[in-house]
């Protein structure tokens, strides 16, 4: 599957969508988001040994940071990864070719993600004996790195590659990238690593790097999951919330040893709800988005109280024209279904991140399904990566409407590059894959269903299901 800025998954119930959504989460949470460095990030390492040293060491001469130094120094000098010291390049290499570096991270964050006692659990078909996950990541046509990993009742194993990236390219200014301040940042945090009580290690320098200058780019970002089962849980979040705190005591746990588990996906929605700050003040392109979706689907406002400092939000919808609260218990299913969007869009996601929903056309009527489409539009424009998996016939034809806009637009040059305007989308922006289930029962196949200006993106089996009713 190449992920495009929008990337919608499609095809009958259990055929690995949401699997292929998880395993999307599981890997940018280990990373950070897909970097144009392999590197786990730094403060996401639960079980990260500062004295460890991995094969190769870590020591740095003086010659070698003045070296690296003098080539950062040369503004206008493309920089690529082999103008890295070779300690650093041995760490990326390490990192997705030694199964316990990259690998062992994986195996654990899957296991949360999926809530699994063995990531080896993975294996759901019996005939399989293994469970391969193949990762390439490029930009711009061209190819960064690559990393494969195989989950057997063994254990793990990976190989990886990494290419000779172009990281800062010929021509470069730091004031036009506007790194100036992370460059120098970075610069002295290399002239750190030469101190002898320094702790600083070559996968936290090559993290930094990618922190400090790479991020100034756009090119990491955080990673946000709305569950299928959002509705249910803003209904009730108040109530969970306040019965896992009390049984995270000494006591609570020893009164009921035997507690079920959430999914890692629940939980992190959940903490994010219970850590909810909203930015009233905030007047940006998602700011902008969470409005339109209020004014154009919910006819009303989503609001966050607290009832006092530190407490647990309470979520509530106020109608237009009303200055009465409604609890989120009360409201319809299409307002607690939407509610967690509007959130997270007015409080948690940024330019940069990534937003995955299941089924984002859930409990909506059909003309609402189509607004979430032009909501999914406008995340678009305003620079956030959006995964969706969908079984709504009515969101992909009005997905096919907004490219057809775009495309016409860029016939008649006269696109709006304003996030917050035109919800129309570039066809090259999106991506519709179908996951469709083999005959024999040993599994998935996938394929992207290409854009057709007159056809739309429709998959084979709605049209299928409409001439059997018929």
């Amino acid at each position: 599957v190449n992920l495009r800025p929008l990337t919608v998954l499609v095809g009958p119930s259990n055929t690995g969508k949401t699997y292929f959504a998880v395993l999307v989460y599981a890997l940018r949470q280990i990373m950070g988001g897909f970097r144009r460095l392999p590197v786990i990030d730094h403060e996401r390492r639960p079980f990260f040994d500062l004295g460890s040293s991995l094969p190769g060491g870590y020591a740095f001469t003086k010659e070698d940071i003045q070296d690296f130094r003098a080539k950062l120094d040369a503004e206008g000098r493309q920089f690529n990864f082999s103008d890295f010291p070779i300690n650093l390049q041995d760490t990326a290499w390490i990192t997705i070719g030694d199964p316990y570096s990259l690998g062992e991270f994986i195996g654990i964050e899957l296991e949360r993600c999926f809530d699994l006692e063995s990531v080896s659990d993975l294996v759901r078909l019996p005939a399989s004996a293994k469970m391969e996950i193949s990762l390439r990541a490029s930009e711009a046509k061209q190819d960064l790195w690559s990393y494969a990993l195989c989950v057997t009742d063994s254990g793990l194993s990976s190989e990886g590659k990494v290419e000779d990236i172009v990281l800062l390219p010929k021509g470069w200014s730091a004031e036009e990238l506007g790194i100036k301040r992370e460059l120098q940042q970075f610069q002295q945090l290399l002239e750190d690593s030469l101190r002898e009580d320094a702790w600083i290690t070559s996968p936290f320098l090559l993290d930094s790097f990618e922190k400090h200058i790479a991020s100034a780019a756009g090119w990491y970002g955080e990673t946000h999951y709305l569950p299928a089962a959002r509705s249910g849980i803003m209904q009730s979040h108040r109530v969970i919330a306040s019965s896992l705190v009390a049984r995270s005591t000494r006591v609570g746990m020893e009164r009921f040893p035997e507690l079920p588990t959430f999914s890692g996906m629940i939980s992190d929605f959940l903490q994010k709800l219970i850590l909810f700050e909203e930015d009233r003040s905030s007047e940006g392109s998602m700011a902008k988005a969470a409005d339109a979706l209020e004014r154009e689907t919910l006819a009303g406002r989503i609001r966050s109280n607290r009832a006092f400092a530190g407490g647990y939000p309470e979520f509530v919808y106020r109608p237009w024209e009303t200055e009465k609260d409604i609890r989120l218990a009360r409201a319809s299913s299409m307002v607690t279904e939407l509610a967690p969007v509007v959130l997270f869009l007015r409080g948690i996601v940024s330019t940069g991140d990534m937003l995955i929903i299941e089924e984002p056309e859930a409990h909506l009527h059909p003309a609402a399904q189509t607004q979430m489409a032009r909501t999914l539009a406008r995340l678009v424009r305003a620079g956030v990566k959006v995964v969706v998996t969908t079984h709504s016939d009515w969101l992909l034809m009005e997905l096919a409407n907004l490219m057809r806009e775009g495309k016409l637009e860029g016939l008649s040059k006269e696109q709006n590059s304003d996030s917050a305007g035109s919800a129309s989308l570039q066809p090259d922006d999106v991506g519709v894959w179908l996951f469709r289930e083999q005959g024999d029962s040993s599994g998935s196949t996938i394929e992207e269903i290409p854009f057709d200006w007159s056809e739309g993106i429709e998959p084979e089996e709605y049209e299928s299901v409409a001439e059997a009713l018929y």
